[in-house]
């Protein structure tokens, strides 16, 4: 990983997952949003269209033990015979990635596994990409240790959302949080490479000496989630138009504190029940704009 290639890689294969978690959560959003039934998160998603005998191909566990095996497998192989730590680490990340793949891929096809497992494995294979990042700055420039520490943020920020999911299910606001930070970190890959490694010239790389190239690359940082959350935001204002039809326009609840929606009126028309002691804890979510079943009864 010692080059563009090397960060480019990564980098590339997270933003394709964060996007797939991006389109597919959203798009689950708003069919359930449109249906009146509960949005449920997954650590994966698999093609929800009727795409025939793909429909039911773990598309997204495959891509991720597939990708990760290749890139453990290039890591090792191209710089044989002598290792160096760093590329041991590189490997390492890998291996936890592809073994999140794996756990996937036995909860797709009915393993006895505990549920939330899958949440887990991938929590711990980020953990680690953090604690792998933390600990590969011995000996680096500031600017070096700066770009990386900026990305362990991203990555153990990405470990507490998913904790977080794996107790709030119903959040659909905590599984774009998973997939906006991916998307940022696999962008910030990028921009580590080129920053560190230039435009696949040499001298077009940053010197790394001079104290104000820390500041600048921070504000870069700033720049890249700020276009990330405007670019997730217009998508989601895109697939609401797509997916809400002729109904009502959505109302998030805000001049209604401590409510929660109902099931409606029975006209299309989404309602509002106040927050009460009949619903049970674990049907509470961070989120108070949820749809409900249309078998609970309508506050009157």
């Amino acid at each position: 990983m010692g080059d563009f290639k090397g960060h480019a890689m990564p980098g590339s294969c997270l933003l394709l997952i964060g996007i797939w978690w991006a389109f597919w959560a959203l798009r689950r959003y708003f069919v359930c949003r449109r249906s009146g039934t509960r949005f449920v998160s997954t650590a994966s998603y698999n093609c929800g269209w009727s795409c025939g005998r793909i429909g039911v191909i773990p598309i997204e566990s495959l891509l991720k033990i597939g990708l990760s095996a290749f890139g453990m497998f290039a890591e090792i192989t191209l710089n044989l015979p002598h290792l160096a730590m760093g590329i041991v680490q590189h490997a390492t990340m890998y291996f936890f990635f592809m073994t999140s793949g794996v756990v996937d891929l036995c909860f797709h096809y009915g393993m006895p596994i505990p549920p939330g497992t899958d949440y887990a494995a991938l929590a711990l294979a980020l953990t680690v990409e953090g604690l792998l990042f933390v600990n590969h700055l011995h000996g680096r420039s500031e600017l070096d240790v700066q770009l990386h520490l900026l990305l362990s943020y991203v990555v153990f920020s990405t470990v507490l959302v998913l904790l977080l999911e794996i107790k709030f299910q119903r959040s659909a606001l905590l599984s774009l949080a998973r997939s906006y930070l991916t998307i940022l970190q696999g962008s910030w890959f990028w921009a580590v490479g080129v920053i560190l490694y230039g435009h696949g010239n040499p001298n077009t790389a940053w010197t790394g000496d001079k104290p104000m190239e820390v500041m600048q690359a921070t504000i870069y940082f700033s720049w890249h989630a700020a276009v990330i959350f405007i670019i997730m935001l217009v998508i989601t204002l895109i697939m609401s138009r797509i997916y809400r039809g002729e109904g009502p326009p959505y109302r998030n609840g805000a001049e209604l504190p401590m409510t929660r929606l109902g099931n409606g009126n029975g006209k299309g028309v989404e309602s509002y029940q106040p927050l009460t002691r009949e619903f049970h804890d674990e049907e509470s979510d961070i989120e108070f704009e949820q749809p409900v079943d249309k078998s609970q009864p309508t506050a009157s």
